[in-house]
């Protein structure tokens, strides 16, 4: 095995920003990204059942569906449009906090304020880490890339 192979299966395996960590911080930090982002899933279609109660299934699916879609596009981990990294978890946070506080409108204050808890201590671990709890995978570069 040569050096090129080597740094190629360590980019591949683990980024390189992150090799540096404890395989338990970064375990940690994408189980803390997964749940907060479950959570915003469960606030917005509890918010919309309880905002449109003759059409719970309806209003639940729909704001699921722009949801799912809006993070497909702009904060996943290999969303076509992603933001920029300062932009990033600053959006990312935001989100978490209004999904706060659909659950404080909801009539759920104590997940309010645990959705809110998480999404600052997610918040501080982003910046302070540089680079989000789950990086997107690197982008193919070559000859054989530039033949899709």
């Amino acid at each position: 095995m040569n050096e090129y192979t080597a740094s190629r299966n360590r980019t591949a395996a683990e980024p390189a920003a992150q090799t540096h960590l404890r395989p338990w911080t970064i375990l940690l930090r994408q189980i803390l990204a997964f749940a907060l982002e479950t959570g915003l899933l469960f606030a917005v279609a509890y918010w919309a059942i309880n905002a449109f109660p003759a059409q719970r299934a309806a209003a639940a699916a729909v704001a699921l569906a722009v949801s799912v879609v809006l993070w497909g596009l702009l904060l996943a981990p290999r969303a076509k449009y992603r933001l920029p990294w300062p932009v990033l978890p600053l959006v990312a946070g935001g989100a978490f906090f209004a999904g706060a506080g659909a659950l404080v409108v909801s009539g759920m204050p104590r997940g309010a304020v645990l959705l809110a808890a998480a999404a600052v201590v997610n918040l501080i671990w982003d910046l302070a880490a540089g680079h989000p709890a789950v990086r997107s995978a690197a982008r193919p570069a070559g000859r054989r890339s530039a033949k899709r």
